[in-house]
């Protein structure tokens, strides 16, 4: 168990350093990352804050929607929210903050490795089969719940477009970058 828990927390912290460094390349995230960053900056409140909000939510929803069925071993899923939040602000304001990336070969070639590094830490996290991530635990529950059979993938789709229509419209609307 100790062993599963360490690889959790090792996977945790790939994930959000690498989202970090992804943020500061400028070129492109994840639509959740997108929508993360965008409402963080009409807010001005902190990427990692809004992501432990939002994450958060989708815990809550996973809450709501298992009950007494909840698995007391998702709850390292406030782990999930919690250090990731706080690693995410760590690397963006402490670790990143004097780092400017001006070349674009540079900045592609960060993007392109942050990406690898967050998805070998979501395979770290997954693999060890002790909790579900968030957002993936609580659409997949919904997926499940659905009477008109959608599936968990398409579901996904459906909210990262949904995502990016969102962080579009901040941008829009409040001119955010």
């Amino acid at each position: 168990m100790f062993k599963k828990i360490s690889f959790t927390i090792l996977g945790i912290i790939l994930i959000y350093g690498a989202v970090a460094f992804a943020i500061k390349a400028g070129i492109g995230i994840m639509p959740v990352d997108a929508a993360i960053a965008t409402l963080a900056d009409v807010l001005n409140i902190k990427v990692g804050t809004i992501s432990m909000l939002f994450h958060g939510s989708f815990f809550v929803g996973q809450i709501i929607m298992e009950k007494k069925n909840f698995r007391k071993t998702e709850l390292l899923q406030l782990l999930y929210i919690t250090l990731g939040g706080s690693v995410l602000n760590f690397f963006l304001y402490t670790i990143l903050q004097n780092v400017t990336l001006t070349l674009y070969p540079v900045r592609l070639f960060v993007c392109i490795l942050a990406f690898f590094v967050s998805a070998f830490g979501c395979t770290l996290v997954l693999e060890t089969h002790l909790m579900r991530t968030p957002m993936e635990g609580c659409i997949q529950l919904l997926a499940d719940r659905s009477r008109s059979g959608i599936t968990m993938g398409k579901l996904r789709q459906i909210i990262d477009i949904l995502l990016v229509v969102f962080s579009v419209a901040l941008t829009l609307i409040f001119g955010t970058e």
